[in-house]
């Protein structure tokens, strides 16, 4: 008797994830499975034994938004990814996807962020997290106390650092690590570098230059990223730049628009038109602090739904920004830059602002910006201050 052929694998991730519960203030775990072919969740409760989602269908969520220390929302419950659940799983990502860190210092990313960002994103080197962080004497020793003594030229890296404040960036991509250590070894034409790892053009054309080489500190093992990564993101310290709060305006990178890969697009567009960063910090915002922030336009605007379950969908970049131009007012000058609400109407009266360029629709319009003058330090205080 004959059979038919066994029908296809299907091809599923599985994880081990955490949530706060913070009613009763403990740790929850759970089995994540992500099914690639429908883009859908399921969720199992590991303490109860039972199906806390059925395998339900969450189209904000792709694959690339599940490895080992990312952070998800599904349904408005942030589940952070601590391990992975099956041999599988493991065998296919953990052998390349990696977590990388990578420091920039002040004179370099002033001048060079927008195109340092876009190049990691086009060479599949994406940004996990990431933060401006402002150090003191006592930060520097502590960061720098155990680092290979190559790396610590006497009193240079600290001066280097108290210059002005740093971005910290967590990197999530194939090698990263090997990657990373390569370009900052890079030069044009040295044929007799020790590293075998070969480099993309675009990497090599944005490493040639010393400035940026010499601007940025990473580290070159696996278990250095994870001390440093620790040191910036897990530890409790006072390391992240504190707001102006003065003169200045809030501006939020959309989820999808990172998704999208445009996180440096949008970065560079806003310091090359006479904008500043003051502040910065990447967070995953639960769904009930995204209707508490979007409450004003709650009966107002028919897309308050969704324009909250987008600010929910995964990470997004918060940034305070200046007007480079002091006589001028921040607020209503990258009010304007940002243009329309709505991306068709924007690509109609003002094509050259941020929305007409990279949003596809009023909800996804690429960036917010906030409406009202006397709320901007209300917003600045949110994001930077009240979610922590």
């Amino acid at each position: 008797m004959m059979t038919g052929a066994a029908p296809p694998i299907e091809r599923r991730l599985a994880f081990v994830a955490e949530w706060y519960q913070a009613e009763a203030a403990i740790i929850r775990t759970f089995l994540v499975t992500y099914f690639v072919a429908d883009k859908a969740v399921e969720v199992f409760d590991q303490r109860s034994k039972k199906t806390f989602l059925r395998r339900t269908k969450i189209p904000e969520l792709t694959q690339r938004d599940f490895f080992v220390g990312s952070k998800i929302n599904v349904f408005g419950r942030q589940f952070d990814i601590v391990d992975y659940a099956d041999e599988s799983t493991r065998s296919n990502l953990a052998k390349y996807r990696k977590r990388g860190f990578v420091l920039l210092k002040s004179h370099m990313w002033q001048k060079h962020l927008g195109k340092f960002l876009k190049t990691l994103i086009q060479n599949k080197i994406n940004i996990n997290n990431g933060q401006m962080v402002q150090f003191t004497s006592k930060m520097v020793t502590q960061f720098l106390s155990g680092k290979p003594k190559t790396e610590v030229v006497s009193s240079v890296l600290m001066n280097e650092l108290l210059a002005g404040p740093a971005i910290s960036l967590e990197l999530i991509g194939d090698n990263v690590v090997e990657i990373m250590s390569a370009c900052v070894k890079y030069k044009r034409g040295d044929s007799g570098s020790s590293s075998s790892m070969k480099l993309s053009s675009s990497l090599e054309q944005l490493f040639e230059q010393e400035d940026v080489r010499y601007g940025i500190y990473c580290p070159e093992t696996e278990e250095d990223v994870a001390i440093d990564l620790k040191f910036f993101f897990e530890e409790r310290h006072s390391i992240i730049k504190e707001c102006l709060f003065k003169g200045t305006t809030l501006a939020i990178i959309k989820p999808h628009s990172i998704k999208d890969g445009l996180l440096g697009d949008l970065i560079d567009d806003i310091l090359s038109n006479g904008f500043n960063v003051t502040a910065m910090r990447m967070i995953l915002m639960a769904r009930i602090n995204c209707e508490e922030f979007y409450e004003v336009y709650r009966g107002i605007l028919p897309e308050y739904i969704p324009m909250v379950a987008q600010l929910a969908s995964g990470v997004c970049m918060c940034l305070e920004i200046a007007s480079s131009d002091p006589g001028k007012s921040s607020h209503s000058d990258f009010r304007t830059f940002c243009g329309p609400m709505d991306p068709e109407i924007a690509k109609l009266l003002r094509p050259q602002t941020l929305r007409a360029k990279f949003g596809k629709s009023k909800v996804l319009n690429a960036i917010h910006c906030t409406d009202l003058p006397d709320d901007t330090n209300l917003e600045l205080q949110y994001m930077f201050k009240i979610l922590d």
